[in-house]
């Protein structure tokens, strides 16, 4: 389906709708003028400018009121862990305890794959 543009908003006029005029001072010069409706065609008689009209495409181009490139969200910045001492401990006091967790962690982990290893071999 074919669809012509208005003079003077510059929305879509499909076939069947909308109004045409051939202004009689050119004699086939210029081509049928085709409006989307009257209120366009009214306005282009009145001489109206389509950029300070807020309705039409004209406007609203010259205005930025439409995005025409999507930005990209920026990225958040990466936190960074920073250790500290605080009130009753010091750095080196935090960084034994943590060692000592670490430990056990591996232990209990050395542990509990010894006790998964003897059930799969009594089965």
């Amino acid at each position: 389906m074919r669809t012509i543009e208005c003079e003077f908003s510059h929305f879509a006029v499909h076939p069947g709708h909308g109004r045409r005029y051939v202004p009689f001072a050119y004699q086939s010069t210029k081509p049928v003028l085709t409006f989307n409706r009257h209120k366009c065609f009214a306005m282009f008689m009145r001489k109206k400018n389509a950029q300070f009209i807020p309705w039409t495409r004209a406007y609203r181009r010259i205005h930025r009121k439409t995005t025409t490139d999507r930005v990209g969200r920026r990225r958040a910045a990466r936190t960074v862990r920073v250790e500290r001492a605080y009130v009753g401990a010091d750095l080196s006091y935090i960084k034994e305890v943590r060692a000592k967790r670490e430990d056990r962690s591996a232990k209990g982990k050395a542990i509990r794959a010894e006790v998964a290893e003897r059930k799969a071999g009594k089965k």
